[in-house]
């Protein structure tokens, strides 16, 4: 079986959480014995392919040329929409905004007409995205979006919440399976664990610097429970920084960074398969976005013995008892949180959790899907089918 991944434009230029998607998934399935090539442009023949794998429906209108196209050539589409819920990023977008962000929150209450005015920013940056922009600006991001829904064979969630969210949303059916993110092989069996810090037990948020993922609510609830306490906690931020995008809040970042010298922030160079470490030697990692599909850190932080805190319904449908829930917006209870987490035994994850959240189960998973896909591709009376898709062969 030859199958071909798209991403967004720009997927493979920084780590991101569908980029870790993509490439752990793709990964897998190698060992699998699929064949796979990643792709994030419309520079690709469908008819190489036996099944087209599309990620990502969110702020991202090359999707539909990418679903147009492959749909055309006749090749079945499966889509992993990677979608958050529009309640959650109005919200934020109402509440939380910074920078540019501001101008599309005064002059649109339609969250998709917001989305559409930030993607010609962006295309004004990478022209790249100018023309599926320009598209969406006529023909209607959220139209494009249902469409991408209603054309792709088979849509893969991570959430129940998920699929009830596209359904709501977008007012269509389609059919979905359920399959788990999970983490790598160097969560599953790592390196022996070094401290990279002179103390432990420190506080830990990682991803990109920015205002969805709230790392300034985070300092100030380390700072009221540092308060509250009287511990010299430390937090430790990993993430990158974009001081073009987010430059306003950046400098507020900045600002704390300079002024509390209890936070050490380091960029996301860090080797992935050193960040074990950086988790094991953490007591509480605090994932407080606003929105988030799951969040694969706090998985990441439990393979690797530190409580977490995670904000939103969908990561307590992954996390279940194994964390503390916060509100994004509301500090006291991100300050809560932690203190429970911090005082808390670590965790200790039974074996049934551990083989569960692998990406080697969710390649599995995919790869059962892709297979029902083909086998229901079946031909019209007197048609031919050039090409059969090639049985692939499980590991046991």
């Amino acid at each position: 079986m030859k199958v071909l991944m798209l991403g967004r434009i720009g997927l493979l230029d920084a780590r991101g959480g569908d980029r870790v998607q993509v490439e752990n998934t793709a990964s897998e399935l190698k060992k699998l014995g699929i064949d796979v090539d990643i792709k994030t442009d419309m520079d690709f023949e469908p008819k190489d392919y036996d099944l087209v794998h599309i990620f990502q429906l969110d702020w991202t209108p090359e999707t539909y040329f990418y679903a147009k196209k492959v749909k055309k050539a006749g090749v079945p589409i499966v889509l992993s929409p990677i979608h958050h819920d529009v309640k959650e990023v109005k919200k934020f977008d109402d509440e939380f905004v910074f920078d540019f962000r501001r101008i599309s929150k005064l002059f649109f209450r339609d969250q998709f007409r917001r989305d559409t005015f930030k993607n010609v920013y962006r295309s004004l940056f990478d022209r790249r995205k100018f023309k599926p922009t320009l598209y969406s600006v006529f023909h209607g991001f959220k139209k494009m979006q249902r469409e991408v829904l209603e054309i792709s064979d088979a849509v893969l969630v991570q959430t129940v919440r998920e699929a009830e969210d596209l359904k709501r949303t977008f007012d269509v059916t389609f059919k979905w399976e359920k399959v788990l993110n999970g983490v790598g092989e160097a969560f599953i069996k790592p390196k022996p664990f070094k401290n990279p810090f002179e103390f432990e037990d420190y506080i830990m948020c990682v991803g990109r610097i920015e205002p969805r993922k709230n790392q300034l609510n985070v300092i100030k609830g380390v700072k009221k429970f540092r308060e509250e306490t009287g511990l010299d906690a430390k937090l430790v931020l990993i993430g990158k920084a974009s001081p073009m995008k987010h430059f306003e809040y950046n400098f507020l970042i900045n600002k704390l960074l300079r002024k509390h010298k209890w936070i050490t922030r380091l960029d996301n160079s860090i080797n992935y398969s050193d960040l074990p470490s950086y988790y094991h030697f953490a007591k509480v990692c605090v994932s407080a976005s606003w929105f988030e599909t799951t969040g694969l850190t706090s998985l990441e932080a439990l393979y690797c013995g530190a409580n977490t805190v995670a904000a939103g319904p969908r990561a307590k449908e992954y996390l279940g008892s194994f964390a503390s829930f916060c509100v994004p917006d509301n500090v006291e209870s991100i300050t809560e949180a932690i203190k429970k987490e911090y005082f808390e035994p670590r965790p200790v994850l039974d074996e049934k959790i551990r083989k569960e959240y692998t990406w080697q189960n969710a390649a599995e998973k995919t790869l059962s899907v892709y297979e029902d896909v083909l086998s229901s591709m079946k031909p019209e009376v007197g048609e031919t089918i050039n090409k059969k898709p090639k049985s692939s062969k499980k590991k046991k």
